[in-house]
């Protein structure tokens, strides 16, 4: 059912794009979801095209969705759906779906990196990585090993050429595992000249760790304390991005607004 559901979506039209955590298996990142999230160009004509391939495979509404109308999706509100599968071993499939994705901007600037790997659904639009790496950037813990890999990831894609200067600052802003900045400043010295010009005080404290070896556990203890801060300011910023959204869904559950689940989809936005 979800590699029909992917191929009506291609041949219906739909602009959008895999995010998340199926994004992260795809590339390698991470091993499993259980969700599949898809960012839907917020135009409504492309939105029309969307429900109608989601009756068509029978979804059915699941909770906390708010009406499906320009207002939400341009809000940045997710729409949660339920798809039934043949599976026995999986009887459906959840779907999150947004027209606003957290912290990466114009959906048409992101969709002209989108990648088209061959997955076991057929050939998908991917977002890329370092703007799935971005959208990754949530109040998850689990979240930031992930989001490690997928830089691992980019940075071996890069290596079969000369990483040019911002291919290095984007590794060394992003990465979230000191290990791995340790290697990415041992591969390269333009990687050392440009991770001591960056503001980064767990990056700086590696590059202490290798220019001083009587003293290198003690700067990668302090690199690794840094880094746990960095990766709860994150968490942080995302909880404030969340926060205006949930307390729109609490009115409108307050007012019984939110769309019932089980219910099927309207077929056209509001």
């Amino acid at each position: 059912m979800i590699k029909r559901f992917f191929q009506d979506l291609n041949i219906s039209g739909v602009s959008y794009m895999l995010i998340s955590g199926q994004a992260s298996v795809i590339y390698g990142a991470a091993t499993f979801s259980e969700d599949i999230d898809l960012w839907v160009q917020p135009v409504k004509e492309n939105w029309n095209r969307f429900l109608k391939v989601l009756g068509s495979v029978g979804a059915v509404i699941y909770k906390l969705t708010p009406p499906i109308s320009m207002k939400w999706i341009s809000q940045g509100h997710g729409f949660h759906f339920q798809i039934p599968d043949e599976d026995k071993n999986i009887p459906f499939w959840f779907l999150d779906v947004m027209g606003v994705a957290p912290r990466v901007g114009d959906y048409d600037d992101s969709f002209k990196r989108v990648k088209y790997p061959m997955t076991d659904w057929g050939k998908i639009p991917v977002v890329a990585i370092r703007d799935l790496v971005e959208i990754k950037k949530t109040r998850r813990l689990e979240d930031y090993p992930i989001i490690s890999n997928l830089v691992r990831i980019e940075s071996r894609n890069l290596s079969e050429r000369k990483l040019k200067m911002n291919d290095w600052k984007w590794i060394l802003k992003n990465s979230f595992e000191v290990e791995d900045i340790l290697d990415y400043l041992q591969s390269d010295e333009t990687a050392k000249t440009i991770g001591a010009h960056l503001s980064r005080k767990c990056l700086s404290l590696c590059l202490q760790a290798l220019l001083q070896d009587h003293r290198k556990a003690v700067h990668l203890k302090e690199a690794s304390q840094e880094m746990a801060l960095e990766i709860e300011e994150s968490r942080r910023r995302d909880r404030i991005y969340w926060a205006p959204i949930i307390d729109e869904l609490k009115v409108l559950k307050k007012n019984n607004r939110l769309l019932v689940p089980g219910n099927k989809p309207p077929r056209m936005v509001a």
